[in-house]
């Protein structure tokens, strides 16, 4: 990593870190939202259970299923513009 500015400015790291720890929070949220909606959402869009309850899934509400997935993970990353960095503690004199 690349810290451009004072290289004696050690806050620097101490706010790439968090902002690394808030990106990496924020890819395992997209990961286990998207392993939920496709564990729930495949089988309703195979048929699994029309057996059982007698309904489908059509193209049409599986097309825009799939495409409200992709909005609300693009959507959930975007968040990310809202995070604050850490504010460095007053120094005590």
């Amino acid at each position: 990593m690349v810290v451009i500015g004072n290289q004696h400015n050690v806050w620097d790291i101490v706010i790439a870190l968090d902002l690394a720890r808030v990106i990496f929070r924020r890819i395992k949220l997209n990961f286990v939202w998207a392993l939920v909606y496709n564990c729930l959402g495949i089988p309703i869009a195979a048929g699994v259970f029309y057996p059982l309850l007698k309904w489908r899934l059509s193209p049409t509400l599986a097309s825009i299923a799939m495409a409200l997935s992709s909005i609300s993970v693009v959507s959930s990353s975007l968040m990310l513009k809202l995070h604050q960095p850490p504010r460095m503690p007053e120094a005590k004199s």
